[in-house]
């Protein structure tokens, strides 16, 4: 069930919804009808994916927002200052462009991502191909978000800088101040 401040919001809203399933306006009919006690059906809704979402929001303000937001800086900027000590440059040069729960990493000179990508799984850490279809042979994404940051017990990220920069020298790489 929704909230009557909800609802309202949802009446008030310019823009179409997204989907068709998730319209409220197609389920607003059936939340009336079973308050009201009458049948009705619409569709059958997907427990599982609700209470994951359930779940994620728990989790996720379970800290003030301003927290996580922190942490998830604090985290980028030190995998950042990896991969610069690396020798390597981010596609989004300018620190305003740069995310902070993910970083494209420009792989070195002759180097393209299936070199290095299967490397990285059997060290037990995935990172991504590039997407932007002009550079795409370029670059790899390394995400630094959610769990893998909030988490102090984890260390996602640190296993991963590691696995990065052994596994570029496993590949060839000699990063320009020997840290790979």
């Amino acid at each position: 069930m929704a909230s009557g401040r909800a609802i309202e919001r949802f009446k008030a809203r310019k823009t179409p919804p997204g989907s068709y399933f998730g319209s409220w306006k197609n389920w607003l009919p059936i939340m009336q009808n079973y308050e009201a006690k009458k049948p009705s059906y619409f569709a059958t809704p997907p427990p599982q994916l609700i209470h994951a979402l359930h779940t994620s929001l728990t989790q996720i303000l379970s800290k003030p927002l301003e927290e996580r937001f922190k942490i998830h800086h604090e985290t980028s900027q030190k995998v950042k200052k990896a991969i610069a000590d690396l020798g390597l440059k981010q596609l989004a040069s300018k620190p305003e462009n740069q995310a902070n729960g993910m970083t494209a990493i420009y792989l070195p000179e002759g180097m393209t991502p299936p070199a290095i990508l299967p490397t990285l799984m059997k060290k037990g850490v995935i990172f991504a191909g590039g997407l932007h279809k002009e550079i795409a042979t370029k670059y790899v994404r390394f995400g630094h978000m959610g769990v893998s940051v909030t988490d102090p017990k984890r260390d996602d990220i640190d296993r991963a800088l590691k696995a990065l920069g052994e596994g570029l020298k496993e590949v060839g790489y000699e990063a320009p101040n020997g840290k790979a």
